[in-house]
């Protein structure tokens, strides 16, 4: 009995494998025939080498939003609508991993009802800048665009206290090189430079001009001034703001450093950036208010 249903099972399994063999022939064959028949009844598309020509695509005018005109924009910042403590949202600070928390700060901070920023650098790091470029710890920007008109204002009120006060400058920049800047320095004399670099320096011709000023700052009370530059009429200038009063702290060329591969032919490049910087290897407080970047008069 046992050896009659072995050979009724081997007989079963034989079969079995025979029809699977048999059926997966069949089911091949068809199959073969089908993607014959389809690819002889498929004709190549018109537009496989030319997907862009006419009646390959549908036009959209979604396909222009991007302007080749570029977009310009201002700066008004008088930090009353940024969070207390907290730096200001349209601001970058140069910080990198060697410097310790709190090596540098810049925080929106009240007093009297009035929002302002509270800069603070210990002077301790630096950025590793090549060619012996001037190095300050703290780097405080905000950007703006006025490539079209070429020409703008800025305005800035800033502050040294009596107590761990610092060097401080601020300026308009083109990237990373000054166009024209003010510093407050440690005794307290008021200096602009024109061109030249707040943190890089290529050696040839642009490391950028100081010219001393009459004005001697006091600890503790607020300095506006004003920088205007137009590169249409190639010049820079720099004010202070006494009261209603513009007090003419210089006015020269655009320096050699803002001209394109600073050579003296070479195109004018205009500000971009308004820039805050104290130096390396001192530390100390500085306040900042009121940084507004606009359009001259009629443009």
């Amino acid at each position: 009995m046992k050896k009659t249903l072995i050979i009724l099972m081997i007989f079963l399994t034989f079969s079995l494998v025979a029809f699977d063999e048999a059926t997966i022939a069949v089911f091949t064959q068809a199959s073969i025939q089908n993607l014959l028949d389809v690819s002889t009844a498929v004709q190549e598309s018109p537009c496989k080498n030319t997907p862009l020509a006419e009646g390959c695509y549908i036009p959209s005018d979604d396909l222009e939003f991007i302007s080749s005109t570029p977009e310009e924009y201002t700066i008004l910042e008088t930090f009353e609508t940024d969070r207390l403590n907290q730096i200001p949202r349209n601001w970058l600070l140069y910080s990198n991993p060697e410097y310790v928390a709190n090596g540098v700060f810049a925080k929106v901070i009240e007093d009297d009802a009035n929002q302002f920023v509270e800069l603070y650098s210990d002077g301790l790091q630096k950025p590793l800048y090549p060619q012996s470029a001037p190095t300050p710890t703290f780097i405080f920007t905000s950007k703006f665009n006025l490539d079209i008109a070429r020409s703008g204002i800025a305005y800035v009120d800033v502050m040294v206290p009596s107590e761990n006060k610092n060097a401080v400058s601020v300026g308009v920049s083109t990237g990373a090189v000054n166009a024209i800047s003010v510093t407050i320095d440690n005794d307290l004399s008021v200096v602009v430079k024109v061109g030249g670099p707040f943190y890089y320096y290529s050696q040839n011709g642009d490391g950028g001009e100081y010219f001393e000023t009459d004005l001697v700052a006091t600890t503790d009370t607020w300095y506006s001034f004003k920088f205007e530059w137009n590169a249409s009429e190639n010049y820079v200038k720099a004010y202070w703001l006494d009261g209603e009063t513009e007090v003419l702290l210089h006015s020269d060329t655009f320096h050699i450093s803002n001209r394109f591969n600073a050579s003296a032919t070479g195109a004018i490049l205009v500000p971009n950036v308004f820039k805050v910087t104290m130096p390396y290897g001192q530390s100390g407080y500085a306040y900042l208010d009121n940084v507004i970047v606009e359009r001259m008069d009629g443009e």
